[in-house]
């Protein structure tokens, strides 16, 4: 479950500030799969930061199964970003001279895993996205769906709880961003609380609730039905 209560952040530029989130209340279950969409500067990735611990709060608070990570320590936004969260990105942020495999294991190598054990985790992620054929590969020798499926696989390799997803389609084309939005609707059928920020329409109906950012305030909040969401995804 997380819960955020109020928070806000302020952004400052000399004397003069601007709020990107100003009074954000908001709860996602777990297990659902939420789509947060906006016009640019709304805050949406701005929200989606702050669950990530990626930036910090300048107001309120953020529960994560009851922890308040708005106010976590260095060494605790670590750990909880390893074990407890899976990034996913646009812009991939691979190492291009890595290999697949080596790429989809960094998560593993810097909890401090080792070993057997790492090879089955990372086959497993491998497979969940389709990629098994290409563990020995380059990351710069694959396409831009590709290496996307390898961002995915590395967000899951630890099987967090939480998937965060900053625009995941936003530097592919059409097929490959539906193999993307089919990949993440597959792990939340497999019990993944998803939260993917998007500015795609079509994107967000793939989700069961959409959240609208506008002027740093949740401006709607929609739970579809999963009978509708099945007739658009048909």
């Amino acid at each position: 479950m997380i819960e955020i209560r109020n928070v806000k952040k302020e952004y400052r530029s000399g004397e003069k500030s601007f709020f990107a989130l100003n009074g954000v209340s908001l709860e996602i279950g777990e297990g659902e799969f939420v789509a947060i969409t906006g016009k640019s500067g709304s805050g949406k990735s701005t929200l989606l930061n702050m669950i990530g611990t990626l930036d910090t709060v300048t107001e309120g608070n953020i529960f994560v199964d009851g922890q308040d990570i708005a106010h976590f320590t260095g060494k605790q936004i670590a750990e909880f970003r390893n074990r407890t969260v899976g990034f996913v990105f646009q812009s991939f942020y691979l190492e291009p001279s890595y290999t697949v495999y080596d790429n989809v294991e960094l998560p593993l190598v810097l909890s401090g895993s080792v070993g057997k054990k790492n090879r089955e985790r990372v086959e497993g992620a491998l497979k969940a996205v389709n990629l098994s054929e290409k563990i020995t590969e380059k990351a710069r020798n694959l396409s831009g769906g590709e290496q996307q499926r390898v961002a995915i696989a590395r967000a899951i390799v630890n099987n967090p709880a939480y998937i965060l997803a900053d625009e995941p389609c936003g530097n592919l084309d059409s097929a490959n961003s539906e193999n993307i939005m089919r990949i993440l609707k597959e792990l939340h059928a497999a019990g993944k609380t998803i939260v993917m920020v998007t500015h795609d329409p079509e994107d967000a109906q793939k989700a069961e609730r959409i959240v609208t950012m506008s002027d740093g305030k949740v401006a709607n909040d929609t739970k579809r039905m999963l009978d509708e969401i099945e007739a658009k995804s048909a």
